[in-house]
């Protein structure tokens, strides 16, 4: 009786600070570039055809739909809020319900000491707390894979059939998701558990089989209607392209087979200090200790085989961190370890020079941060104080806990505040304002280069859009228009002068590390200059 009261005050106390992490001042800051304004028009033109997603009103075949479906409805059952607030909710409410999901999984297995420590480093990790609060695809794809490999653990537990056909309903949805990826990520794990366990009868079953039927009674209609609407182009994007062609020959971020031993540590910091102890131990207790040996199959497959993609993003080894979490909840407390106090030793020395750093260097850098510099300075300081004094005393709980105070505090300081002001470097509705100020409703407006939905979200009407380096498109584009306002990239715009020589520069803006040029021009121009 107590450990079930014990139980629920727990899970309240975990939405309540997981609502605050992802939830406050979520609407903020405006929409960023990149993704975060092509998804916010691509849901927009789901008005027009709820089928067939449309990106400024050309078929979007990247993705599957069940993505813009949960951004729509939380849209519309929250209409009363911003857009930039309530088209985020999909991605906060999917990081919600998975560390919900996460937390009563693993209380039964683990134990509530260890469950706690795993939900608060999944929570307070960096790549999981920016991707709950950013509106791309990548969180509810995350969340509907790992609740899938969270069910069949499950179903292995406990062996209650309701587990897997479950496993295989989240498992279609992350299809509806991202594709055909969420298969070759779960699939492998499920089967090298069950041959680490000697259980080939959990997978060969007609159980097995009526979940494979009922996944595909799920993902086949929305493919079956794409393809009457637009026949094998789509699906050749939507499948081959975006996925198998992708793997192994990507247009665009790529990186090298490392990559992610570049990027996960600063993702999962300051966790990810503690990781190496944590892989040894689950090396060392394989035989022994089934939980574990799950969430290591997890890791190491999907950290193997993301690397070998030739594109990659950091943001992709976000459904890698619910095991992540589990492995580290396993020994970061372990003042045993010398490894351990020595990495809680080298932590609370970072987080001295980093609070002193923000105080007092080149504080007239960005002088509006400097309040947020001062702030951030001082929880640093007092964390890196405590955590000295946790080792000194013995106390890894205090440790921990000195730890995820700070994470917790540093993220509330900047949904209160750092976004906000970051968001005018950050922000492109001030030059699409322009745009509407001065093409109003008439005069075309063409966008030349790769298609950026943001502008053509906060212009509020669709763009002539011209390829990236497509000369002859903006002389054809000329001759057939007398007039017309053009945006591009900073890097372009010598194309643009060199195509129309009556093009005359409106305006210039940096958003973010991107320079935008604004042109307007008007037929006859070029000639009177001449």
């Amino acid at each position: 009786m107590e450990n079930a009261r014990t139980a629920k005050i727990a899970l309240v106390l975990i939405l309540a600070v997981s609502a605050l992490l992802f939830l406050t001042n979520l609407g903020g800051r405006d929409f960023w570039a990149p993704d975060e304004g092509d998804f916010a028009e691509i849901v927009k033109e789901l008005d027009n055809d709820l089928v067939v997603p449309h990106l400024n009103g050309e078929p979007y075949g990247e993705k599957p739909p069940f993505f813009y479906y949960t951004v729509l409805a939380c849209a519309r059952s929250f209409r009363w809020l911003p857009e930039e607030t309530s088209m985020r909710l999909a991605s906060s409410l999917a990081a919600i319900a998975l560390i919900v999901v996460f937390f009563l999984s693993l209380r039964a297995r683990f134990g509530m000491a260890r469950t706690l420590y795993a939900t608060a480093i999944l929570g307070l990790a960096p790549l999981f707390y920016w991707q709950a609060r950013y509106l791309q695809v990548d969180m509810v794809f995350s969340a509907a894979l790992a609740v899938a490999l969270l069910l069949f653990f499950q179903f292995m537990e406990r062996s209650g059939r309701i587990w897997y056909y479950l496993f295989f309903i989240c498992l279609a949805l992350a299809f509806m998701t991202k594709g055909p990826l969420c298969v070759v990520l779960a699939a492998p794990v499920a089967v090298l558990y069950c041959a680490t366990e000697r259980r080939w009868g959990a997978l060969l079953n007609r159980h097995t089989f009526l979940g494979i039927l009922l996944f595909i009674a799920i993902v086949l209609p929305w493919y079956l209607a794409v393809y009457a609407r637009e026949g094998f182009p789509y699906l050749y994007e939507n499948i081959l392209r975006q996925n198998f062609l992708r793997f192994f020959d990507a247009w665009s971020h790529k990186r090298p087979f490392y990559y992610y031993f570049t990027t996960l540590p600063l993702d999962f910091f300051p966790w990810s200090l503690f990781l190496p102890l944590s892989l040894y131990a689950a090396a060392r207790n394989w035989k022994t200790d089934r939980g574990t040996r799950f969430f290591t199959l997890w890791f190491l497959w999907f950290f193997f085989f993301l690397s070998l993609s030739s594109g990659k993003i950091s943001k992709y080894m976000l459904p890698a961190l619910p095991a992540l979490a589990v492995l580290v909840s396993g020994t970061i407390t372990d003042m045993r370890s010398i490894y351990n106090r020595i990495v809680f030793s080298v932590t609370a020395g970072v987080f001295a020079v980093l609070g002193t750093g923000l105080i007092v260097y080149r504080t007239p850098l960005y002088g509006e941060f400097l309040p947020e510099r001062i702030i951030l300075g001082s929880l640093a300081i007092c964390a890196g104080v405590l955590l000295f004094l946790s080792m000194r005393l013995q106390r890894a709980r205090a440790a921990f806990a000195s730890i995820a105070v700070f994470m917790a505090l540093a993220y509330m300081t900047g949904n209160l505040s750092i976004f906000e002001k970051w968001n005018r470097y950050k922000s492109p509705k001030p030059m699409a304002q322009k745009i509407r100020a001065l093409a109003g409703d008439t005069v075309p407006w063409v966008y030349y280069g790769s298609m950026r939905g943001v502008y053509v979200y906060y212009v509020g009407r669709l763009a002539i859009h011209v390829e990236e380096h497509d000369v002859a498109g903006l002389k054809e584009l000329a001759s057939r228009e007398k007039e017309f306002y053009l945006l591009t990239r900073g890097r372009d715009a010598d194309e643009v002068t060199g195509a129309l020589p009556g093009a005359v520069m409106e305006t210039q803006d940096r958003i973010g590390d991107t320079a935008m040029v604004l042109f307007r021009f008007k037929r006859g121009n070029g000639e009177q200059q001449l």
